[in-house]
């Protein structure tokens, strides 16, 4: 017998012949029985021959295949059984194989994906790129890294970090690809990155210099206002050992590792000597804490950095080339005045210049610039004639002084008043969120108030400020030249409580405000944006996104605005260029203009500098304190 057919063959011809037996006898039945069964066993026999004949046949075909096929195979197991998603395609993008978990990751029998576009599940906004890919994959034949946005069957789309890898074959290319699901990884990454920017946005915002240094003295964090403080950029001492202060707060950290948690965990106040970057000494106060886990476990100190009595931190000052540049260069005959007068006020403005400093003789510009002398002379005459400049004799030409501000006398509990409201708007406390008592005091008379400027940035920023920090209520005055221009001026300095203008309109608004009996008030730009502008311009060239590029030419002015690209808001094209994980300087005009979500540089921050704070709250309190009609 050869197989198991014909044992059944054989069955079939003995049931007939059992059945035409007939009666018999017993014993000439016993014997076809025991004839039977012994035909049984010997076909038994057979078919175990016939098994065991099999089993060495398939042994003698596997030890029959080659190494290579061998290994082929093994791979091919190795393939199915990764724990993580592993797909074959061709050079097109093509499925050719498909693992267990990449069939789970996008929602499909691994045998069904076979013969499949992998771009069916890659998500519609995303196909272009990732058909971009696969040209550059086809071109390169190289391993790349990629991110990917898939669309499985049946469920949400999920983000996936992919790597793939040519697969040289002989009839041409295939591509295998890692996938890996990373959308809960990049979910978290972005609530981090998010919760660290307002960290970020909220330690830089602090009026105060703070610093944190771990157990071994190196610099964790450093705000703006340290840097301000200490001249030290951020990029200088972060990782490193504090340049700035260092006895004084090592004993605390030798306390801290020591674990004498009883003298750490209070905070001290030490009187310090601090070293600018500058070299010279500041005398300061230090405000020393323990920087403490959520175990509660001490992991170093933060240090809040105060300016000892007569310790003023150093103020913004323009080098001589900076100067020069920002006064002289590009100057035509035709535009010198004109360029003079707009460097000179934004110097004033930012607080790079003050009264009586001293400007590029008129032999120096004419040097510089190429103009004849005599020329340059008019340029400075006709700016001292407008208040700009004073030219000294034997002494060379100086900024002349601003026009005076309204500053009111008050009685001893008023003035006490307004000082708290300076001091709350240091610490950016928002003077319609004060107690009931202070808000009889600021908020009973609401004060009309003027913002005056030729720029659209400007004046959005100063009517936002006087709305939302002072409770004012703002309008915007924009200045046009010609007889209607002056009526509109006049008009509205007419009605108003008070007047809000910048360096750049200040001489021309004097006589204006003071013949209307109106209050005039300058406003610096804030300390902040200069020094946020100053430090980003020090590490990468800073994009300024702005409603009117009049304006953006003012930011030019700053300390290394040369590298300061003004972009205007109205051009759409521009705007959607930017790259949205670089920091921008963006007024308040250019973001009400603009849909897209910019990383700002500056996030919250007052437009207007403390030195004009003082003489805004005593108004303010004044305005409640008197009768409209007794205020002027």
């Amino acid at each position: 017998m050869q197989d198991y057919h014909s044992l059944d063959q054989f069955l079939r011809d003995i049931e007939p012949r059992m059945r035409g037996a007939g009666p018999r006898e017993p014993v000439v039945f016993h014997h076809l029985l025991e004839q039977t069964v012994e035909e049984l066993r010997v076909a038994v026999e057979e078919l175990r021959v016939t098994q065991e004949e099999v089993a060495e046949a398939l042994e003698t075909s596997h030890a029959a295949r080659t190494p290579e096929e061998a290994e082929a195979a093994r791979l091919r197991d190795a393939f199915t059984a990764a724990p993580f998603p592993l797909v074959l395609t061709d050079g097109m993008g093509m499925l050719l194989y498909a693992n267990a978990a990449a069939g789970a990751l996008l929602g499909v029998r691994p045998p069904d994906l076979a013969g499949k576009p992998l771009a069916v599940f890659v998500a519609e906004e995303a196909r272009k790129p990732f058909r971009t890919l696969l040209n550059h994959l086809s071109r390169e034949a190289a391993p790349r890294a990629c991110t990917l946005t898939l669309q499985p069957r049946a469920r949400l789309p999920l983000e996936v970090e992919a790597s793939v890898w040519p697969v040289p074959e002989s009839d041409g290319m295939s591509f295998g690809w890692r996938l890996a699901d990373v959308t809960e990884r990049r979910a978290e990454e972005a609530g981090l990155r998010e919760q660290t920017a307002v960290l970020r946005a909220t330690m830089d915002s602090l009026p105060e210099a703070v610093a944190a240094m771990d157990l071994d003295g190196t610099v964790l964090v450093w705000n703006r206002a340290a840097a301000a403080l200490l001249g030290w950029g951020e990029d200088e001492v972060v990782g490193r050992q504090n340049p700035a202060v260092g006895d004084e707060v090592a004993a605390v950290l030798a306390a801290v590792r020591s674990g004498a948690r009883s003298e750490a965990a209070a905070p001290s106040r030490v009187a310090a000597v601090a070293e600018r970057r500058e070299g010279d000494p500041l005398p300061v106060e230090l405000f020393l804490a323990p920087l403490v886990d959520a175990g509660g476990k001490a992991r170093g100190t933060v240090s809040v950095i105060r300016p000892a009595a007569g310790g003023a931190p150093p103020e913004q000052r323009w080098t001589e080339a900076e100067m020069r540049r920002v006064l002289l260069e590009g100057a035509t005959v035709g535009t010198l005045a004109d360029r003079l007068r707009d460097g000179i006020a934004a110097g004033l403005h930012a607080g790079y210049l003050r009264a009586g400093d001293r400007l590029p003789s008129i032999r120096d510009a004419a040097q510089e610039t190429g103009i004849d002398h005599r020329i340059v002379a008019g340029a400075y005459r006709r700016l001292s004639a407008a208040g700009f400049v004073e030219v000294r004799y034997r002494k060379g030409v100086r900024v002349a002084a601003p026009p005076s501000e309204c500053d009111p006398e008050l009685g001893e509990t008023a003035e006490w008043l307004a000082g708290v409201l300076e001091q709350a708007a240091g610490l950016q406390v928002r003077v319609p969120g004060l107690p009931d008592l202070v808000r009889r005091w600021t908020a009973a008379v609401p004060l009309r108030c003027a913002c005056v400027d030729a720029t659209t940035d400007a004046r959005a920023a100063l009517c936002h400020e006087m709305e939302h920090q002072w409770g004012m209520q703002p309008v915007p005055v924009a200045l046009r030249p010609g007889a209607d221009g002056r009526r509109e001026l006049a008009e509205a300095l007419r009605d108003a409580d008070l007047v809000v203008t910048t360096h750049f309109h200040g001489h021309e608004l004097a006589a204006a405000c003071q013949a209307e009996g109106k209050p005039l008030v300058i406003a610096r730009l804030s300390p902040e944006v200069v020094a946020a502008v100053e430090e980003c311009v020090s590490r990468r060239p800073l994009t300024a996104l702005v409603a009117d590029p009049a304006f953006g030419e003012r930011l030019r002015a700053l300390a290394g605005g040369a590298a300061i690209q003004v972009v205007p808001a109205s051009e759409h094209a521009a705007v959607e260029q930017l790259d949205l994980d670089t920091p921008v300087l963006a007024t308040l005009a250019a973001r009400e203009q603009v849909s897209r979500k910019l990383r700002l540089l500056v996030p919250a921050t007052h437009f207007v500098a403390p030195v004009s704070v003082r003489t805004l709250a005593r108004l303010l309190v004044r305005a409640n304190m008197l009768p409209r009609d007794a205020r002027n």
